[in-house]
Formats: C-alpha cells, sequence, structure tokens
C-alpha cells in the first residue's frame, strides 16, 4: 500500500466511484441536503460499497444493496456476504477530500459494539436496512467456521489506523476468534487499493503465478507441454492469498467450496508429513510457461516455473484445506508437500481448453456418506440384521425411502448415533459440520463410526439414545437465556456426546440398558448445558462464534474435557430413581446366572479385522495380551494376564486399545463377542444359549 496518495489518484478513484455507483446507490435520506454534503455521504457509502466489491468479488450492484449506512448503523457502513454463507465482511468506511481519513479509538469500540450486538442476535437499535439483513447475518455468524472480516476503507494513501485504534482491533480479535484460529480478521484498505481496482475494473489482469518445483518432477511434451511434480503447502496458500478466487477457473469460481472439509484440515495439521501420499494435488492450466533450472538443464533437476494466465482447473478443496491448514498453522507450509499437474496450452484452442476443463472437473465430484455406504457389504448385513432380528428398516441407499422413526432408521442418523457415542469428541467436531453439495462431512470419517463391525442391535439401541438426548436436549432450551439456546443451538450433538459418555459409563458400571436412561437424561442434560455455557465463556469468551468452536476438533478436545472435570463435582441424577428402571438380562448375569463358566476358565481375545490392522502386531509381541481369566463376577468377569486387574468384557477391549496407543479406535464394541472361550464359542454364543440376552452387557453402546 503506498505511503501517500497524489492529487490525481484521488480526483480518479472520485470519479471512479461516481461512475460505479451514481445510479445504483440509495441517497433518498439525503436529498434535501446541500449539494456538498451529498457529495461527501456519497462518497463515503460508494467507498464502503467499493470495498465490500474488491473483497468479496461480487458486482456493483450487490455492492451497492449491501451499503446499510445511515442513523443505527452501530459504525457498520455495508454488510456483504458470501453466496455460500461462510464468509460475512462488516465494512465501516472514511471518506476525505484531502485523502486524510483516520479510524480512531471511538470508530473502532462502536464498530465492535455493533458486532457484538449482532453476534447475539440483539437487532432492537439498528436500522431497517441491517434489521433486513438478519436471517442471512444470524446464518452467517452460525456457520461453522465462520470467516468474519472487519474491513477499514478509508480515503488515505497509506489506509493506517490509530495505534489505539489497532489496539481496540487487536483485542478484538481474541474477543471472537481463538489464539491461533481466528475467526475474526481486520483488513483496512486505502486509496492506493482503490486506484489498483479503477485501473483494474477495466481488463483484469491474468495471473501470474511462480511453482518451483524442486522435489523432482517428470515433463511431457506432446500434445502439450506438461510438468507433474510437487510444491510446498505454503506456495499453494501463498497463491491463494495473492490471487483468491481468480486463482480459479471460471467454472471452480462459480462453485468453491463454502468451506474446506474438515477431515482434510485435520489432516494437513496433524500428519503434514503423510498428505502427499493421500491426496491428489491440484491441476492448472496456464497459457504460457518460462522454465529457469537452478543449476544442469536436466529433466527432474530443481526447476523455476513461470506461468503465464494461470488457473486451477480442478484441486478446490485441496486449495481451500491448504490455505485453512496454514493460517492456523504456518509450520505446516513448511512439513506438507501438494502434488502439482501443470498443463501448458500455449495456442490450443478454447475448445481444447474447455475439453480439459471439463475433464479435470468430472473427477472432483465430492464422495458422500451414501457412497461409501452402498459400497460397503458390510451395511447390507446390518440391514438384513435389522430386519431380521428387530423388525425395523434401515436405508443406507441412495433413493431408499426414509423409514419413519418408529419403524427404523437411516445411515446417515446411525452415523451421527456412532460419532456421538465415539469417545474422541473431535469425531462430533467433524460430524456437526453441515453436509453441502460439496462437503460430507460423515463421509470422512466412516471408517472410526462403521470400520468397527458392529451389529444391528448396537446401532439401534446408538439410535435410540441419540434421539432421546436431543428430546431432552429440546426440553433444556425451554424458557432458557438467550445465551444458553446459543450453546443448544449450535452444540446440541456436543451435548449428545457428553451424554452418551455417561450412558457408557453407567452401562459399564451398573449394567443398566439403554431403555432406562430416560429416567436421567432430562435432569442430567440440564446439568450439562449449563456447565458447557459457563465453561465455554470461560475458554473462549461471551462473543466467541459458537459454531467456530463446536466444529473445531481441537477445541472440542479441550472442552469436553474441561466440562467433564467440572462435571465431576456435580451430582448425577440418583441411583434411587435409575434402580426403579426396568432391566432386562445381559449376557454376564446370564453366564453368572447358571454358572455356565467355572471359575479359571481360560478366555482369548478374538479381534476384529480392523483391530487386527491397528493393533495386531503389538498383540502378537506378547501373547498374553490375549489372554484373560474369568471370574463369577457379574460386573468384571475377566481378569487380564497382563496386568492381574478385573474388568468387563467391554471394558478390558478398551483398556487393550488403550495399551496399544491406538488413537482412532471407535466409540462403540460389544465386548461378549471379542472374548472366546476356544472350542466353545464367544460369551455373547454361550449366553444366548442359555436364555434371550440383551448384547450389550458392559457398554456396548
Amino acid at each position: 500500500m503506498a505511503d501517500t496518495a497524489s492529487p490525481i489518484q484521488l480526483r480518479q478513484v472520485r470519479e471512479y466511484l461516481r461512475n460505479g455507483y451514481r445510479s445504483l446507490l440509495d441517497m433518498g435520506d439525503f436529498e434535501h441536503r446541500s449539494a456538498q454534503e451529498q457529495d461527501m455521504v456519497f462518497c463515503h457509502r460508494a467507498l464502503a460499497a467499493e470495498a465490500a466489491r474488491i473483497l468479496s468479488g461480487c458486482d456493483a450492484g450487490e455492492a451497492a444493496a449491501a451499503v446499510v449506512d445511515g442513523p443505527g448503523d452501530h459504525g457498520i457502513d455495508a454488510v456483504i456476504i458470501s453466496p455460500s454463507g461462510s464468509d460475512i465482511w462488516f465494512v465501516q468506511a472514511k471518506w476525505s477530500d484531502r485523502a486524510q481519513a483516520r479510524i480512531d479509538d471511538g470508530d473502532a469500540l462502536k464498530m465492535l459494539y455493533g458486532l457484538s450486538r449482532l453476534a447475539n442476535r440483539q437487532y432492537d437499535g439498528f436500522n431497517s436496512r441491517i434489521r433486513a439483513l438478519s436471517t442471512r447475518i444470524d446464518s452467517a455468524l452460525s456457520s461453522p467456521q465462520c470467516q468474519v472480516t472487519l474491513v477499514l476503507a478509508l480515503a488515505t494513501g497509506d489506509g493506517r489506523l490509530t495505534r489505539q485504534a489497532e489496539e481496540r482491533l487487536g483485542q478484538a480479535r481474541g474477543e471472537f476468534g481463538f489464539k491461533d484460529h481466528t475467526s475474526l480478521n481486520v483488513r483496512a484498505l486505502g486509496l492506493a487499493d482503490f486506484y489498483s481496482a479503477a485501473r483494474a475494473d477495466a481488463v483484469p489482469a491474468p495471473v501470474r503465478l511462480i511453482a518451483h518445483l524442486t522435489h523432482g518432477w517428470y515433463g511431457i511434451d506432446t500434445p502439450y507441454r506438461s510438468w507433474a511434480g510437487s510444491i510446498s503447502a505454503g506456495e499453494l496458500a501463498s497463491w491463494y492469498e495473492s490471487h483468491g478466487p481468480q486463482l480459479f477457473d471460471p467454472h471452480l469460481r462459480r462453485d468453491q467450496p463454502a468451506e474446506p472439509r474438515p477431515e482434510l484440515v485435520e489432516q494437513l495439521v496433524s500428519r503434514p508429513e503423510e498428505f502427499w501420499y493421500l491426496n491428489n494435488g491440484i491441476t492448472l492450466l496456464c497459457d504460457q510457461v518460462a522454465t529457469h533450472y537452478f543449476s544442469r538443464k536436466v529433466s527432474g533437476h530443481p526447476v523455476r516455473l513461470d506461468l503465464h494466465n494461470a488457473r486451477i482447473i480442478n484441486g478446490a478443496q485441496t486449495t481451500a484445506a491448504v490455505t485453512r491448514a496454514v493460517r492456523r498453522h504456518p509450520e505446516v507450509g513448511d512439513l506438507a508437500r501438494v502434488n502439482l499437474r501443470i498443463i501448458c496450452l500455449d495456442d490450443a484452442s478454447p475448445e481444447d481448453a474447455a475439453k480439459i476443463s471439463r475433464a479435470a472437473d468430472s473427477t472432483s465430484r465430492v464422495t458422500t456418506l451414501g457412497d461409501i455406504a452402498a459400497a460397503d457389504p458390510h451395511q447390507r448385513v446390518i440391514r438384513n440384521e435389522m430386519m431380521h432380528f428387530l423388525n425395523k428398516r434401515y436405508a443406507y441407499q441412495h433413493g431408499e425411502l426414509v423409514p419413519a422413526p418408529a419403524t427404523g432408521c437411516t445411515v446417515q442418523e446411525a452415523a451421527l448415533a456412532l460419532a456421538c457415542a465415539h469417545p474422541d469428541a473431535a469425531v462430533i467436531a467433524d460430524a456437526a459440520v453441515p453436509a453441502t453439495g460439496k462437503n460430507d462431512p460423515l463421509a470422512g470419517i466412516y471408517d472410526r463410526l462403521f470400520g468397527q463391525r458392529l451389529d444391528a442391535s448396537q446401532i439401534w439401541e446408538s439410535v435410540l439414545l441419540l434421539r432421546e438426548t436431543r428430546t431432552a436436549v429440546a426440553g433444556a432450551a425451554v424458557g432458557a437465556s438467550t445465551a444458553v439456546q446459543q450453546v443448544i443451538e449450535h452444540g446440541e450433538l456436543f451435548i449428545a456426546h457428553l451424554l452418551f459418555q455417561d450412558a457408557n459409563a453407567l452401562v459399564a458400571e451398573t449394567r443398566e440398558t439403554p431403555s432406562s436412561f430416560h429416567s436421567w437424561l432430562s435432569p442430567r442434560t440440564r446439568q450439562i448445558v449449563e456447565v458447557l455455557t459457563e465453561t465455554l465463556e470461560r475458554l473462549y469468551g461471551v462473543h466467541v462464534f459458537r459454531a467456530a468452536v463446536f466444529t473445531d476438533p481441537t477445541r472440542c478436545r479441550a472442552l469436553a474435557a474441561d466440562v467433564k472435570r467440572s462435571l465431576a463435582d456435580q451430582p448425577f441424577p440418583s441411583n434411587e430413581t435409575r434402580s426403579r428402571s426396568r432391566r432386562r438380562p445381559n449376557a454376564i448375569s446370564a453366564l453368572v446366572g447358571h454358572a455356565r463358566l467355572a471359575d479359571g476358565t481360560r478366555l482369548m481375545f478374538q479381534p476384529s479385522a480392523v483391530e487386527e490392522r491397528a493393533i495386531g502386531e503389538w498383540l502378537r509381541e506378547d501373547p498374553s495380551r490375549y489372554l484373560a481369566t474369568w471370574t463369577n463376577d457379574p460386573r468384571h468377569p475377566l481378569i487380564w494376564a497382563v496386568d492381574g486387574q478385573a474388568y468387563s468384557p467391554t471394558g478390558l477391549v478398551r483398556r487393550i486399545w488403550q495399551a496399544a496407543n491406538w488413537d482412532e479406535a471407535p466409540g462403540v464394541v460389544q465386548g461378549v463377542a471379542r472374548w472366546v472361550v476356544p472350542g466353545e464359542g464367544s460369551l455373547v454364543e454361550l449366553a444366548a444359549e442359555l436364555a434371550p440376552v440383551w448384547p450389550n452387557d458392559d457398554g456396548g453402546l
């Protein structure tokens, strides 16, 4: 940004604003004012509109419609929301005929006060223009990982803020966002930016990129010169930061992802070195390429490619995920490599270029939960078990009718229930991201939900518990404060996750069945909501965008741990209340009651195929890890050969997972199906020979 603005620049920007917005801006509230006042207010509003256009990429008509300047604007002169609804810009503009506009501490404070009221849905006192946008503003601020930008549009050369305003806005970044993940950004635009926009508006400059292929590559000369190699994640992120949506081919620009897929971002942050192996990368077209070798002009040796009129035709999700990850954790930029394919069209016909773009786009369709489920043979097993053993319908294929709640469930509902049951709160964060045409978050965590090959009864009971928890959560919202209602709105699944963990603990300790949980769900839900609301405000402030917390895996883990510590001091609904609920016999009760196994009977752990891949090598390092001894204790009948401690069947399976450091272990397991008496069968099979039993003996939810 230039340090000073010349009078010529100021005049040209003013003329540009007049030509672009004279017929578009509403000036009816100033029609009876002097010509000088009208011109000053017009320039002020046009500057706000142009800032919105520059940053959002909308056209001039949309930018003019975004202007909300006037009495009751609370320091906000324009509000522009992206088509996806995930990005929102609040603009404050200052015009000066002398190019000396400034934003001081009072201006910043006024704008932040207005933002805090909007974040809390307090629209009283705002003008009619802002109130007309209330639904869209609420939707944007409720968007998972919402990106909010405060824009300061200044008719001054350098666009600088006063020191007090900078400090005030810097504090706001922490108050509304996070320490290492800022949901609120601040952007200042000065006359130099508006002058550049005016010059570029007539003929958009083609995107020029520099790509460094330093880790090996290969090339093809015909029919089009092409290169295949990799670049650092930091280099790709810098491309997007410099060029924004212009980096994409028009067909991708019109249909950019609302949000990067959370599993991609998590993959980059947690395992950046593996990204090259697990992601297809990006494909890029350009019109011309200039090559500059660092040493020998030999294929595969380090080279710099200068790309003219470059545009990405495949890899919008990858670009978005890489940019988001590098913003949050800059070290990812050096650790992760991204596959890159470059095709130079030179003098190719427009038809050939369009053909390549369409072909690349056809390979980028998002895989949905339904796609994966339809290809998984175990889903058919679940459906058959649901029908034969439970007389319930299970819809998992595209086009199937959704069963009524009393008659069955869908794979989507089952996936949400299993996500709530998973012990890792990061899983529920991924599941809480709304599915869009470009993103199905449940598809990204499919293996963590269904990889354990659960039986139909476990899945159905999880679905029933999810329905009960949702009813209890909805009841907790009735008559609650606005703050509590907002926590419930955005954190419904997170609250259900905490309730599921309580349910798992009760099953393990008391052998209660899921059908008995309704007796304590409502009072426990109110306890959780109260503690969660207080903890959320204590950790992240009263103005934090709640949707951003409940869809952030790292924050959900920290929040869950803190809430559980606080709940440990809260009295649980009484055992007397729970003891009145009806219980059904479970596998362990049947075996102990019939004295089916003698004390000292040796059992072996029989891992599933998923467990074998994950911890099989660890198990084989010490054969005693497979072994346990039976005792006729109705609560903890298994003595593990490794440590001599007593466990329930499911409790011992989970202890094995923990000892093997299996971080991605599922949340649901049927322990009685994993422990086998050699030559006779599993515990659940032996119990079934005695009497009808409840299959989830000890925490199988």
